[in-house]
């Protein structure tokens, strides 16, 4: 695989995270306690399952997400997802958030 489509593949994840932490800090701030089923996710973020769960489980073990796991969601590694207060507070933190996240294609 060559550097310029392992690059873009690594943006495409970084855009995906990005997504899932913005899309959880909405939801969060309207319903503080709600927890988000991965389907509404996976369409919210317009992306499919296996790239949804490799992602939320990364996500998980950085510490900003709490998965809700049953052995009844396949295809999804977990029936529903919410954001831990360290995520919350990497996204309330601009710099950190868009340090983090940020594009990274080649100059």
């Amino acid at each position: 695989m060559s550097s310029e489509r392992l690059n873009e593949s690594a943006n495409s994840h970084f855009r995906l995270r990005s997504c899932i932490l913005k899309r959880l800090y909405e939801i969060f701030k309207e319903y503080p306690y709600a927890q988000v089923e991965s389907a509404a996710l996976m369409e919210l973020c317009r992306t499919d399952a296996k790239d949804l769960n490799w992602n939320l489980v990364y996500l998980e073990k950085c510490g900003y997400l709490e998965l809700g796991r049953s052995y009844d969601s396949p295809p999804f590694i977990a029936c529903s997802v919410a954001l831990t207060a360290q995520g919350i507070d990497l996204i309330e933190n601009e710099e950190a958030f868009n340090l983090r996240f940020a594009d990274r294609r080649l100059s």
